[in-house]
């Protein structure tokens, strides 16, 4: 890689948040400073509300699929599971977002939360996700075992034939 694409990633957070308090400024002459920071505080509220109710929708999602034994293997059920999964993700990252302080965060995070957008979104990170983990499970196997990775695991027992006083090990 070269030297040009690593300074401008470094220069993005800076670029953001001289933008923020750019928009800060604008909004604060329009409405006032003291409006403008009760609506930076709301707007962290509402993500943060975002962000428990997109965490509990999941966590019921998971038990309900845990209670009902839906773990299918098949195409279809795949990708219906990443779809809500990529879903979910783009309405966290919208949450995160809005928790930020700034209103250029903020009308980017209410975007995400329109259907079509957050649907597009949804996908775009899916299929990033696919080329980052192409086997669709992260690095390490996805809490599978060393053994298991390399074959079938046959049980059995072992058992030694051999004599107290054989030599050969």
């Amino acid at each position: 890689m070269n030297t040009t694409g690593r300074g401008l990633r470094g220069f993005g957070p800076f670029a953001i948040g001289v933008l923020e308090l750019v928009a800060l400024v604008m909004v604060a002459r329009w409405i006032g400073f003291g409006w403008a920071l009760l609506l930076l505080l709301s707007t962290s509220v509402i993500g943060l509300a975002v962000l428990r109710f997109e965490g509990f929708r999941a966590w019921a999602s998971l038990r309900e699929a845990v209670a009902q034994g839906r773990f299918d293997d098949t195409e279809e059920a795949a990708a219906g599971a990443s779809e809500r999964i990529a879903g979910t993700g783009v309405r966290m990252l919208a949450g995160v977002m809005l928790t930020l302080p700034g209103f250029v965060t903020d009308i980017c995070a209410l975007v995400l939360l329109i259907p079509p957008v957050r649907k597009s979104v949804g996908r775009r990170l899916s299929a990033a996700a696919l080329r980052t983990f192409p086997s669709g499970r992260p690095p390490g196997g996805g809490g599978v075992s060393q053994a298991t990775r390399h074959g079938p695991v046959i049980e059995g027992e072992v058992v030694d034939s051999r004599t107290p006083d054989d030599p050969t090990p």
